[in-house]
């Protein structure tokens, strides 16, 4: 169901649209005095930014909503890996060395000379 729109406006409509009573008569009072309604254009062509959201919601060019949505979406991914992999170890050591040494203290050593 559509919202209604609105082209006059009463102190209630804008009450009703969360505005405070005493504001909207105080400027009702000051912009359009003795009149009941008043046209939607007039009354933001009059208003500061605070009224006129006020006059834009109640009117129902703005406002609340709440909305619903539903999304369906493919995707498809396709993927390919190779590897391979070989090891072999074969070592052969060999060494030899030469040493000397002396120390005071306990010492433990192996000497080729």
């Amino acid at each position: 169901m559509k919202p209604r729109t609105l082209t006059l406006l009463s102190v209630d409509d804008v009450v009703r649209s969360g505005a405070c009573v005493d504001g909207v008569r105080n400027w009702r009072a000051v912009h359009f005095p003795g009149v009941t309604v008043v046209a939607v254009g007039d009354a933001l062509r009059s208003a500061d930014e605070d009224a006129a959201t006020h006059i834009r919601r109640a009117a129902g060019l703005a406002g609340y909503g709440y909305g619903d949505g539903y999304g369906y979406g493919d995707g498809d991914g396709d993927g390919d890996g190779y590897g391979y992999g070989d090891g072999d170890g074969n070592g052969d050591g060999n060494g030899d060395g030469d040493g000397n040494g002396d120390g005071n203290g306990d010492g433990d050593g192996d000497g080729y000379g």
